[in-house]
C-alpha cells in the first residue's frame, strides 16, 4: 500500500539557498480535509494542496540580485582603472582605494536588494503534484505520497516531500549549499563582465570613443552568450544528464527531469548573471566550443564500441544495431577511422573481440590526445590571468546546477520512508 503524506510534511526544493526545508499545508479551500490520521491529527494531502507554510529563498531572485551588484561593481572598478591608465591622474595607492569604496558601495546596494527580495512568492507559482496516486483520492481529489513530487514555475523549480526532519534538513543543506556555490560563481562572472566593460570604456580615453568601446564590448558579451556559452551549456547539460539518468527512465531522477524539461526554455540570456565572453576571446572561444563537441563525440563513440562488444540477440539483430551503430561513428573523422580499425581483414566484418574494441579504443584515444592538445594551444592563445578566469567559470556553472539537481533526486529516492498506510477509499 502507498505510504501518504501528512500535512506539515517537509519539502526540499531544487532552487533553495536557505538551509532549512519547508512545510507542505492542506488547503481548506479546496476540500473539507475530512481524511485524517487519528495519532498525528494532521489531514492527509492531496494534489489539491499546493501550499507551502513558508516561501522559500530562491537561487533565482538571488541570481539576478548579485549578478547585477557584482556587475556594477565590477563596470565602476574597471571604468575607474581604465581612466587611471589613459588619463594618469590617480596614484596607485590613492586609485585602489578610491576604486574599491566605490565599488564596495555599489555592490553592496545590490546585496541589499537581494536580501530584501531573496524571498520568492512560492505559492502563486507552484505548478502541480507530479505522480499523484493513480485510483486513490479523498474527496475527489488524487492523493500524494512518497512517490510525489511539486513543480514551480520559477526556475523551474522541483520540490520533494521528506517525512524524516533529519533527512529533510540534510537534504535541504546540501542543495542550498551548492546553490550558493553557483550564485558565487555569478558574481565572478558578472564582477569580471562589468570589468570588462568598464576598462574597455576608460582606458580608451574619450568620452565617444569609451561608450563605443563599452557598447562593443556588451555586444560581444551577449552575442558570445548566445553563440559559444549558451549552446555549450546546453551540451554539458544534456551531457550530465545522460550520466544521471538510468537506461529504462524509471528512477525518481528521470521523472523529475522530465518534468524540469517541460517548464524549461534551454536557451535564455537576460542578465549578468548569464555567462559572457569579451572582445579579445571570440575567435579562441568558438574553436574551443568544436573541440568540446569533438570531444563529445568522440566519447559517444568511445561508448558504441562497448555496445558493439556486448550486444546480445540473434546474430540478425546483433549484425542489424552494428549496422546502426558504424553508421552513426562514422559521422566523425574519429568514429569512422575507429571502425575502419576494427574491421576484420577480409570480411570486413565487426567481431566481438577484445583485441577488436581495442583497436577501436586506440583510435579515440589518439584522437581524444588531439583534441586536447588543440584545446590547450587555443587557450594558451590570449587567454590568462582573468580572461582565462573568465573562460572556465562559465563553463563550472551548468555541471554545478546539474549535481545539484542530482544530489535532491538521491536524498529523495534513498530517503528511509515514512508516511502513513491507511485504507482508504478508491475511484
Amino acid at each position: 500500500m502507498s505510504k501518504y503524506l501528512p500535512q506539515e510534511t517537509f519539502i526540499v526544493c531544487s532552487h533553495q539557498v536557505n538551509t532549512s526545508p519547508g512545510n507542505i499545508l492542506a488547503n481548506p479551500d479546496l476540500w473539507n480535509l475530512s481524511v485524517v490520521y487519528k495519532s498525528e491529527k494532521k489531514p492527509l494531502l492531496t494534489e489539491a494542496d499546493l501550499l507551502l507554510k513558508d516561501d522559500f529563498e530562491c537561487k533565482s531572485n538571488w541570481g539576478q540580485a548579485v549578478g547585477w551588484g557584482f556587475f556594477w561593481g565590477g563596470l565602476i572598478t574597471g571604468l575607474a582603472i581604465g581612466l587611471a591608465v589613459a588619463f594618469s591622474v590617480l596614484t596607485f595607492g590613492v586609485g585602489a582605494i578610491i576604486i574599491g569604496v566605490v565599488a564596495t558601495a555599489v555592490i553592496g546596494a545590490g546585496l541589499t536588494f537581494a536580501l530584501k527580495s531573496n524571498a520568492t512568492k512560492c505559492n502563486p507559482n507552484l505548478v502541480e503534484w507530479k505522480n499523484p496516486h493513480p485510483s486513490v483520492a479523498f474527496e475527489g481529489n488524487k492523493a500524494v505520497n512518497l512517490s510525489s513530487f511539486m513543480t514551480c514555475s520559477v526556475g523551474p523549480g522541483i520540490l520533494t516531500p521528506f517525512i524524516d526532519e533529519e533527512e529533510a534538513k540534510s537534504a535541504a543543506k546540501n542543495v542550498a549549499f551548492r546553490n550558493m556555490g553557483e550564485l558565487g560563481l555569478t558574481a565572478v562572472i558578472s564582477g569580471l563582465f562589468g570589468f570588462g566593460v568598464g576598462l574597455a570604456a576608460g582606458s580608451t580615453g574619450g568620452l565617444g570613443s569609451g561608450l563605443l568601446a563599452g557598447g562593443a564590448e556588451v555586444g560581444v558579451g551577449f552575442v558570445g552568450a548566445y553563440l559559444v556559452y549558451q549552446p555549450l551549456a546546453y551540451l554539458e547539460g544534456e551531457g550530465m544528464q545522460y550520466l544521471y539518468s538510468s537506461d529504462d527512465g524509471s528512477t525518481p531522477y528521470d521523472k523529475m527531469l522530465e518534468s524540469r524539461q517541460e517548464m524549461s526554455s534551454p536557451f535564455t540570456v537576460d542578465t549578468p548573471d548569464d555567462p559572457y565572453i569579451g572582445t579579445a576571446q571570440t575567435g579562441a572561444s568558438e574553436k574551443l566550443l568544436y573541440h568540446s563537441y569533438d570531444k563529445y563525440r568522440q566519447n559517444q563513440n568511445e561508448k558504441y564500441i562497448k555496445e558493439i562488444m556486448n550486444l546480445k540477440g540473434t546474430r540478425a539483430e546483433r549484425e542489424a544495431r552494428t549496422a546502426e551503430i558504424v553508421a552513426e561513428m562514422k559521422k566523425t573523422r574519429s568514429g569512422a577511422q575507429a571502425v575502419e580499425a576494427m574491421k576484420r581483414k577480409g570480411s570486413g566484418k565487426i567481431l566481438p573481440r577484445v583485441k577488436t574494441s581495442n583497436k577501436g579504443n586506440k583510435v579515440i584515444n589518439e584522437h581524444r590526445a588531439e583534441t586536447n592538445k588543440g584545446m590547450k594551444s587555443e587557450a594558451s592563445k590570449g587567454f590568462g590571468g582573468m580572461a582565462a578566469v573568465g573562460l572556465v567559470l562559465p563553463l563550472l556553472v551548468t555541471p554545478l546546477s546539474e549535481w545539484t539537481f542530482k544530489v535532491l533526486a538521491d536524498s529523495y529516492a534513498n530517503q528511509s520512508g515514512g508516511g502513513f498506510t491507511i485504507a482508504a477509499k478508491q475511484n
